[in-house]
């Protein structure tokens, strides 16, 4: 089945002091995952800004702060796939700040004076309930709200999304995925949770067991991959959905790898696809990694893990 292709493409700007200072409503946040709440924030954002005639605008970075002031253990989306998926909602630009140490150093009234209201040209904000901004994280939704109203702009606040009783937030998605559940991933997200990476050749070990593998190089080394373990998977090749089954992990059986690999058995295809570019679209996890007595032992674990992959996913329509 042929992936969908048709997006609508945003203007993206590498510093808000490219932006051209149209009249603009904007969402600021990091948006990292682009996940159901975010998708909420950004509806918001879009329906007032073609209420109010104000150009669209997510304001966000070009690396998640949070990864240089709290140590998080990886990111959810690349800046690629934020613009991806922003794209899709209709907003006219999205701004990819440096995260600088000037940056770091701005106040929030600066950030609030400089960035939004000079550079931006915003009349309109909309954040989600829990937003700080400035430095230290000193300014709140609450405080930008009273700094906005004193130069007559808005503030727009969005309430949390709930999923399965919990806030949807990008700190628990990355936790279940950690933990390789990315069917509850898939339900904060909206989406299945996805990798990009190129096809690279390995040492050809899945083939001599029967099962020839795709070995997937992840450029991105801050994107967070699903726990070690057995995935049952869709893979966009060439614009085509492939099913398949994958491995993260680093293979105890044959021979540990010195870090964690991506393995993908491509089912029902057999086209060379070594140097092209794929994505990986989590749907199920089969079951942990584990080192097994044989090779022989392995394959047959193997055909029994395509053959529930193949249940679960189902054919794929053409």
């Amino acid at each position: 089945m042929a992936a969908e292709s048709v997006q609508r493409v945003s203007t993206v700007y590498l510093s808000s002091s490219e932006y051209p200072r149209i009249a603009s409503a904007v969402a600021v946040g990091a948006f990292d995952g682009f996940h159901v709440g975010h998708q909420r924030i950004v509806r918001e954002l879009v329906d007032y800004g073609h209420k109010a005639s104000l150009a669209t605008v997510i304001y966000t970075f070009r690396r998640n702060p949070k990864l240089m002031t709290r140590g998080i253990q990886g990111l959810l989306t690349t800046n690629s796939e934020r613009v991806e998926y922003a794209g899709k909602t209709g907003v006219d630009s999205i701004v990819l700040e440096d995260f600088s140490a000037r940056f770091q150093g701005l106040s929030a009234e600066a950030f609030v004076s400089e960035i939004l209201i000079s550079r931006l040209n915003a009349w309109a904000v909309v954040v989600g309930q829990d937003f700080h901004f400035g430095k230290g994280r000193a300014g709140d939704a609450e405080t930008m709200s009273r700094m906005l109203a004193n130069a007559g702009r808005r503030l727009i606040i969005i309430d949390p999304v709930m999923v399965d009783g919990k806030t949807c937030s990008s700190s628990i998605i990355r936790t279940v995925i950690i933990e390789g559940d990315v069917e509850r991933a898939a339900r904060f997200l909206g989406r299945s949770y996805s990798i990009e990476g190129v096809i690279v050749t390995g040492n050809r070990i899945g083939g001599c067991l029967g099962f020839p593998t795709a070995n997937v190089e992840v450029p991105d080394p801050v994107k967070l991959l699903p726990g070690d373990g057995v995935y049952a998977v869709r893979v966009i090749v060439g614009g085509t959905i492939v099913n398949g089954v994958c491995n993260i992990g680093v293979r105890p059986t044959i021979i540990a790898a010195s870090r964690r690999t991506v393995e993908v058995h491509l089912l029902d295809f057999d086209r060379q696809v070594y140097g092209h570019l794929v994505s990986v679209q989590f749907v199920t996890r089969l079951r942990e990694e584990v080192r097994f007595a044989s090779p022989a032992a392995l394959a047959k674990q193997i055909s029994r893990d395509v053959i529930r992959a193949r249940v679960i996913l189902g054919p794929v329509d053409d």
